[in-house]
């Protein structure tokens, strides 16, 4: 990893109140420590499960995407941050919302070039003094950034797929830094099961799961979803780490990101079509295609015997205008 440009910002808001800039000057010097703070940024960015997308048509709306794509032919990364304060200072002037300190990097990662730009508040911690005596010192916390986006240079150039990714966080904090960036969520709830169901499988194949046990997580995640779909609740990518294995429920989340399967940490629920992918199961051969809800096979309404499936007590009505009213007619 290459840092190439990094700067920090700071917006200055209370609730209800108005927003006021200061901004920086100058570019920060890379040194080891600045290096690895960008490291931990970037690890915490990416363990958040971040959602992807693309940006908004509306450039005129969204203007950070033509800041942007100017930076990459004057290549002032102090204009283009000054900028693009300027553009969250709009969006942040809300009564619900509080400033920050905004971070821009653009920085190298096998050979493909990022900004990631990320919202963070400072905290209080504590550290001895040269006499062991205990001072109160205020710093930055990356381990609560729930405000960020990273944009792919080099997916944006070439147009290919999801080029953004941002954390969404929770909806009240985080909708104006969306709208500041310009992201427009791409990835639907169908998708993202899918994903989620075959990263599942792979996860469990990797981990030499008995079939037993990753018949049992399949169904406990059925169940969290449905939960999830009832209760009007988005379905948290953590949760889903955490039914998988509750010892150990970070062991989930590092195979998504080691393996660089993009599926967003929260996942809003609007169909129970959205996560069939959980609860029903699919037969297709030639001339047939048979989808049924998996609930019918503990039910005892579907069942099995060596390669037939059997559909028991269907009503005489269906069967005869299947079978052209005779219920001697055999599959």
């Amino acid at each position: 990893m290459e840092i190439k440009k990094i700067v920090l910002h700071h917006i200055d808001k209370e609730l209800k109140g108005k927003a006021s800039l200061t901004c920086s000057k100058k570019l920060i010097t890379v040194n080891d420590t600045v290096t690895e703070f960008v490291e931990k940024l970037i690890k915490i960015y990416g363990s958040k499960n971040p959602s992807q997308g693309t940006f908004e048509d509306d450039i005129a709306n969204f203007p950070f995407q033509t800041k942007a794509e100017n930076y990459l032919k004057d290549q002032d990364f102090l204009k283009l941050t000054i900028e693009s304060m300027d553009i969250l200072k709009s969006k942040i002037d809300i009564n619900t919302t509080t400033g920050g300190y905004v971070v821009f990097v653009h920085y190298e990662h096998n050979q493909v070039d990022f900004l990631i730009t990320a919202m963070m508040d400072r905290s209080v911690h504590y550290t001895n003094t040269d006499d062991l005596g205990i001072k109160k010192l205020m710093a930055l916390d990356i381990e609560k950034m729930a405000r960020a986006n990273r944009l792919n240079f080099d997916k944006w150039k070439k147009k290919e797929g999801r080029y953004l990714t941002f954390i969404k966080g929770t909806r009240d904090v985080s909708q104006y830094f969306i709208k500041f960036i310009g992201a427009s969520d791409i990835s639907s709830a169908k998708e993202n099961f899918d994903k989620l169901k075959d990263a599942v499988k792979k996860y469990s194949v990797a981990n030499k799961l008995p079939l037993a046990k990753q018949s049992k997580i399949r169904e406990s995640i059925s169940e969290y979803v449905e939960k999830c779909f009832t209760q009007k609740r988005d379905v948290e990518i953590e949760s889903i780490a955490a039914i998988i294995d509750s010892e150990e429920p970070t062991a989930f989340l590092g195979f998504i990101e080691d393996n660089d399967i993009e599926i967003s940490g929260k996942i809003g629920v609007h169909a129970k079509s959205d996560y069939y992918s959980f609860t029903r199961s699919s037969v297709k051969e030639d001339g047939y295609h048979l989808v049924f809800e998996k609930e019918l096979i503990k039910k005892g309404k579907i069942t099995r015997e060596g390669t037939n499936i059997i559909i028991h007590n269907v009503p005489t009505e269906k069967l005869n205008t299947m079978f052209d009213g005779t219920l001697e007619n055999k599959i």
